[in-house]
């Protein structure tokens, strides 16, 4: 930023009245006065981010990003526009853009906790554990009682399996802050994980006691005692989570299940339910390929060569087979192709969908929503054990590529099926399931919250598909 005290004096102050006017709430007038500045002097770093911070709460991020990455030009020891610029990164979707702005940032304000921490952040939803750990440790060093930081530690220490470090780490977010309930909810993640179930019911507990518009806390603690072998109090936990939060993933995917472990039988009813809420869909091929088989190997070959393929992925269902990173984190073809094909068969999907009030799947219509996609490469024998997408709306798989002897006969060798919980659940009834062959070129749309598998299957030819989130932002 440009030195204050080499300015003159009406230049000072025309910046101050622009940021009083954003910072009162008057940003038409911010911006009016923003852009008159800027007609004087069009190189001045500091109006420039104003005026882009004001289009960005209001959503304008195409006009915002080019002030910002100009700004970044003209002033880059200023860390305003690396902050400003890093928040629109975030809003447009641009993951991997994201993450290494911020990454570069932390390079450049060592000193700065916010870039460290924000570029943990950002590698632990690409699932880079590892690095977001290295990040929120040189934040703490920075801030070591951020209680929140220890808290987002804590969480990547968990998901690589160090259960008591993750543990005793939430203990010391704890002792920092007792009134901070996500540490009690990640205490009680990892003492399930330890095996304490009585220790995360009471973790669970004073979670929800702290947070009570938290419905996590209360999902977390339906479940818990689920496992604690007390049906009948998880499935009125979860049911009064549903009436009070409306229909959050795992409360939805769940209930049924408490349920029917209370009463030892599936509700009436099940399967045909779960039935009409999954949707069979082939897609159009796109420009300049004479058939989906065409864009298939296309598609194949991509994702055989994706660098970001992880064999069994930690914290995955995948087994015996590989699993690339966010695909539309870093946009590139023939994924962007994809996605337009798929938007159009979404779009059409949602286009005829009748709503259902209170239903937790057609009580809502997605209006405009963001896409996660990821690709899954299985080899003989491979499978993914029942699971749901807890951050999704609507999920689906396409499939790219099947083994010539997937289902033959009767066999229903890879074929997806839904219904069956994960494989930790000790059912006392009898699960309804149901079975769908897949097809090359044919993807399957359901709601988020049913709990769905891939079967083994023989062969030396591998299994590929790409799985798909729909993460609604406006509603219809």
């Amino acid at each position: 930023m440009n030195d204050q005290t080499q300015l003159p004096v009406n230049v000072i102050e025309r910046r101050k009245q622009i940021l009083n006017l954003i910072q009162t709430g008057k940003r038409g007038q911010a911006e009016t006065q923003a852009r008159a500045f800027l007609a004087e002097r069009p190189d001045d770093a500091e109006t420039m981010s104003m005026l882009a911070a004001v289009l960005t709460d209001r959503g304008d991020f195409g006009g915002a990003e080019p002030l910002l990455r100009r700004a970044l030009e003209l002033a880059p020891h200023s860390p305003v526009p690396w902050v400003n610029l890093g928040r629109v990164l975030q809003q447009k979707a641009l993951w991997a853009e994201a993450e290494d702005h911020y990454a570069r940032a932390a390079a450049a304000f060592p000193t700065q906790a916010l870039f460290h921490l924000t570029h943990g952040q950002l590698a632990q939803r690409a699932g880079r554990f590892a690095e977001a750990e290295a990040a929120f440790r040189r934040a703490l060093e920075l801030e070591p009682k951020n209680a929140g930081t220890l808290t987002l530690l804590g969480m990547v220490v968990l998901r690589q399996e160090r259960v008591d470090e993750a543990i005793e780490i939430f203990h010391r977010a704890i002792a920092l802050d007792p009134k901070l309930a996500s540490a009690y909810g990640n205490l009680g993640n990892a003492e399930q994980k330890r095996g304490d179930l009585a220790a995360a019911e009471a973790a669970y507990e004073k979670a929800s006691i702290l947070d009570p518009k938290d419905g996590l806390s209360y999902v977390s603690l339906g479940l818990v005692k689920l496992r604690r072998g007390d049906a009948r109090e998880a499935a009125d936990i979860l049911d009064r989570t549903l009436a009070k939060f409306g229909p959050e993933r795992r409360a939805a995917a769940w209930f049924p299940y408490a349920r029917a472990q209370e009463l030892e039988q599936m509700p009436a009813g099940f399967r045909a339910e779960m039935a009409r809420t999954i949707s069979r869909v082939t897609l159009t091929p796109p420009s300049g390929f004479s058939s989906l088989a065409e864009f298939n190997e296309v598609l194949a070959a991509a994702l055989r060569a994706d660098p970001t393929v992880t064999w069994e992925p930690a914290g995955k269902a995948t087994r015996m087979g590989g699993q690339t990173g966010l695909l539309l984190d870093n946009p590139r073809e023939p994924f962007l192709t994809f996605e337009k094909m798929l938007r159009a068969a979404i779009d059409t999907y949602f286009d005829s969908v009748k709503r259902e009030k209170a239903h937790p799947f057609f009580g809502h219509v997605p209006k405009t929503y963001a896409l996660d996609m990821w690709g899954t490469l299985l080899s003989e024998g491979g499978h993914q054990h029942a699971h749901i997408h807890a951050g999704g709306w609507m999920s689906g798989v396409y499939y790219v590529a099947l083994p010539p002897t997937m289902g033959a006969g009767d066999a229903r060798d890879g074929w997806i099926e839904f219904g069956n919980p994960p494989p930790d659940f000790a059912p006392s009834f009898e699960p309804q399931t149901l079975a769908y062959e897949p097809r090359e070129g044919d993807a399957f749309f359901f709601p988020s919250y049913l709990f769905h598998r891939t079967l083994p299957f023989a062969g030396n030819v591998q299994r590929i598909s790409l799985a798909f989130d729909v993460k609604p932002v406006t509603w219809r």
